[in-house]
């Protein structure tokens, strides 16, 4: 078992689960609320998520990974970083409920996306904060475990966030839980009481400082850097996972609106509900089984599988005929995305030396997020508006954004495997 008291590990895990909550709320209904209800297109809809993502990667490499590694406040950012986010929410529901009042349904969808964005780049130090204190406080050995049960508790609470997003979308008329500002509400509460859980959890905080200074010193001794060859490694592992990033997560808001269309799928806010949650079950239970996973066959070809499995993913979305099928299939990119987060972690920081973590998890957190973000926006949605506009079905479209989503990730896929090879010696205990 891991080495780490239970107080410190609900903590973290309290964070795990309020993020993907939070994330579940707005990722699933908000894209179909700025596209349908409010008039945005689809590449304006994809913004949500870019602009977000940019103002959250680019503030954990030039920001909060310095912060973090001149002061080692990891636990700190988390707690700052929840509570500014969670006032946000509340302010960023009353611009827009003042957007809507003038009936300027393009300013209110912009203001949600303004307001988020600006709030991300405050938020995101409890990213960062998160990422270094979780390496900090365990070795290799315990981190495959560890993460495997932050990633299942995470499943867990996307499916509540989805689920409660299907509940309240509609609550008092349409799309009433975001013109009603009930669903910023529990985001803004959920974040709230997950910084209260960190800041009980991490009072006591000899036992972190005596762990980050183990750490350290086992660094110095083993290297003061990383050597050339790791460093290569690492910088590679970046590209491969950007490009697979930007090939997944392009479809990402594509396929809810591929599935609310009429016709193949003609999906309900049930059905959607389910679709989103088939793949929160499958990260729950392959995530508590990554961990191992990654030590009986290896770290690097436990994430190969799972990138070779976003590769196929989109191209089985393209051939279902009906709800129940998109369900099943999106349990496979479940799978596929708990590799990606579990493994992926434990890569990079095989790859990160204790000394430079909170910057170079910034650089693989703004990897994943600015990934992310640009993907919908630079790939998938102006692909998709192109052909909207040229005349070609809107079905037809989502399809052909499909094919070069597991085109881009496959060429990810095989820049991983070709250049990327995980430290294994004896010494890299971090």
């Amino acid at each position: 078992m891991v080495n780490l008291d239970r107080k410190t590990i609900l903590g973290l895990s309290s964070f795990q689960f309020m993020a993907m909550v939070r994330r579940g709320l707005f990722y699933t209904f908000l894209s179909i609320y700025l596209n349908v209800r409010l008039g945005l297109s689809v590449t304006e809809t994809t913004l949500l998520a870019s602009l977000t993502m940019i103002a959250n990667s680019t503030s954990q490499t030039l920001v909060w990974g310095r912060i973090s590694d001149k002061y080692q406040a990891r636990a700190s950012l988390i707690i700052i970083g929840e509570t500014t986010a969670a006032l946000g929410y509340i302010l960023v529901y009353f611009i827009h409920a003042y957007m809507l009042g003038l009936n300027n349904p393009i300013a209110a969808g912009y203001s949600i996306i303004g307001g988020l964005t600006l709030l991300e780049f405050f938020w995101s130090m409890s990213n960062l904060g998160w990422s270094a204190l979780v390496s900090d406080l365990t070795t290799s050995k315990e981190r495959g475990r560890l993460m495997s049960l932050f990633s299942s508790i995470g499943g867990t609470g996307r499916i509540l966030g989805v689920s409660v997003s299907a509940l309240m979308y509609n609550w008092g008329g349409e799309a009433g839980g975001f013109t009603g500002g009930q669903l910023f509400y529990f985001a803004s509460g959920i974040m709230l009481a997950s910084a209260i859980l960190v800041w009980i959890s991490t009072r006591d905080s000899n036992k972190v400082e005596e762990r980050e200074k183990a750490d350290r010193a086992v660094s110095n001794q083993s290297t003061r850097a990383s050597n050339s060859n790791e460093s290569n490694a690492f910088h590679w592992f970046l590209v491969s996972t950007f490009i697979v990033g930007l090939g997944v997560f392009s479809i990402l808001q594509i396929l809810i609106l591929y599935a609310k269309l009429d016709s193949p799928i003609g999906a309900s806010d049930l059905d959607i509900a389910m679709i989103r949650n088939s793949s929160s079950i499958a990260i729950i239970v392959t995530s508590l089984l990554a961990g191992f996973l990654a030590d009986r066959i290896g770290k690097k070809k436990a994430l190969g599988f799972g990138f070779g499995l976003m590769v196929v993913t989109p191209l089985f979305y393209m051939v279902a005929q009906n709800a129940t099928q998109m369900i099943i299939i999106n349990g496979l990119n479940g799978v596929a995305r708990a590799l990606m987060t579990v493994v992926g972690y434990l890569v990079a920081s095989d790859l990160i030396p204790a000394e430079r973590r909170g910057r170079l998890f910034g650089q693989y957190n703004a990897v994943t997020f600015i990934s992310f973000g640009l993907a919908g926006t630079v790939l998938g949605g102006p692909i998709a508006d192109h052909l909207i506009s040229t005349g070609t079905a809107k079905a037809a479209a989502y399809v052909t954004v499909f094919q070069v989503a597991s085109a881009v990730t496959l060429i990810g896929t095989l820049i991983y495997a070709m250049k990327v090879k995980p430290r294994t010696r004896a010494h890299a205990k971090s």
